[in-house]
């Protein structure tokens, strides 16, 4: 497909992305709490919980940061932040996982340098229903050669 409509899609908080590390957290937290009733305490056991913990936690962070917006001209993706204070910067996308609803985008600075973005953008539909479809169909167009 070609010529697909320029739009620009606000990114943040993903209720796909809150669901999956609930999940997660659920079942490592569930994981932790049979071996913690089920063996007698010790240090390994300890340092699980202590990592268990530190892993909720950043990921928790994770979830709630990059906030931006991501845009397509027609030619070319572009990242504006307005979290971490940093340039525009122009990148590719590639699709991780499309579940309809929710896209996870692999984000590739043409730089080379990547940004706090950790390289993965969660979109979720509804952040802006009116330009999901939109969005969709620049993230699979590609750019018309030159």
């Amino acid at each position: 497909m070609h010529n697909a409509p320029s739009v620009s899609y606000p990114v943040g908080r993903c209720a796909f992305q809150r669901v999956i590390f609930a999940g997660l957290s659920g079942i490592v937290g569930s994981v932790m709490l049979v071996w913690f009733t089920l063996q007698p305490l010790s240090w390994p056991m300890g340092l699980g919980g202590v990592a268990t913990l530190l892993g909720m936690v950043f990921g928790w962070r994770s979830v709630q940061m990059h906030a931006g917006t991501l845009s397509w001209d027609g030619q070319v993706w572009c990242w504006h932040s307005r979290t971490d204070g940093a340039d525009d910067q122009l990148g590719e996308i590639f699709v991780s996982l499309d579940v309809q609803k929710a896209l996870v985008l692999r984000w590739q600075p043409t730089s080379g340098r990547l940004t706090a973005l950790d390289s993965y953008l969660w979109l979720g539909q509804e952040r802006a229903v009116q330009h999901w479809l939109n969005l969709r169909c620049a993230v699979y167009s590609r750019a018309p050669l030159r």
